[in-house]
């Protein structure tokens, strides 16, 4: 579980982040959405320690992780995987010594242990026939699913998705949507999926924060967020002419 707790962050005489709280459970997916610029991406920097905020409280199961001293910091950053918006693959590497590489970095197992691990996880996303592969010949849904067996290779407690459907079609994003659900309730993780796709909140907004001018403008789930009455998420959710459509019936 990851809590923020009244968490403030301003650039220049900009507040990016204005007394933001939230919760963020293990074993569901926890969605923040908003437009561009709504400070979404500020907050999920900030909870990972790439932004340091003025104010608040960020506890990772209860550890603060703002009064954390650099050696600790460094050490709860292992429990973090990271899926990166564009996958973040090494083209020189093939896909079994990317899946490798954190392995290599975070842990000291075994070469045998680092094999059967990356195995296991390449199964689980069904890619173990692409292992030899290099990224330059993956479709964009498969780096994807590279991403996602790099990010869980190393057992991590935590996990941050930014915009994984990114550049994929729609058949292909829901593919990628349910293997993150999927695997967040498998290894009951807790995950934070940085999304402006509604789609994404529809199929998998087991827990949705949205962001608006900083703030925190509302919370609930992929039903509630459907029916609910604030005009700012109205607004973000309705956006398109066949949303629109969608709600008038």
């Amino acid at each position: 579980m990851i809590e923020v707790k009244h968490l403030s962050k301003t650039f220049g005489d900009r507040k990016i982040l204005d007394d933001i709280s939230s919760v963020f459970e293990d074993g569901i997916t926890n969605l923040i959405i908003g437009a561009s610029g709504s400070g979404k991406s500020t907050l999920a920097r900030s909870i990972v320690g790439l932004v340091e905020p003025e104010e608040g409280e960020i506890l990772f199961d209860g550890r603060d992780f703002l009064k954390m001293s650099r050696k600790e910091q460094k050490e709860l950053r292992k429990e973090i995987g990271f899926l990166f918006q564009g996958s973040a693959l090494f083209d020189y590497m093939t896909v079994a010594e990317n899946v490798r590489f954190p392995l290599d970095i975070l842990t000291n197992l075994s070469i045998k242990e680092k094999e059967v691990r990356v195995d296991t996880v390449l199964e689980r996303v069904e890619l173990s026939h692409a292992k030899a592969l290099f990224p330059s010949e993956l479709s964009g849904g498969m780096k994807k699913r590279v991403g996602i067996a790099r990010a869980i290779s190393p057992r991590p407690k935590y996990l941050f998705c930014d915009e994984p459907n990114s550049g994929l079609d729609p058949q292909t994003s829901i593919v990628i949507d349910n293997l993150i659900h999927d695997i967040t309730i498998e290894y009951n993780i807790t995950t934070l999926v940085i999304t402006h796709d509604m789609n994404s909140v529809i199929e998998i907004g087991d827990h949705v924060l949205f962001i608006h001018k900083g703030v925190n403008a509302w919370e609930g789930d992929k039903t509630s967020i459907l029916n609910t009455e604030n005009q700012n998420v109205i607004d973000f959710v309705y956006a398109s002419e066949f949303m629109k459509s969608l709600r008038k019936k």
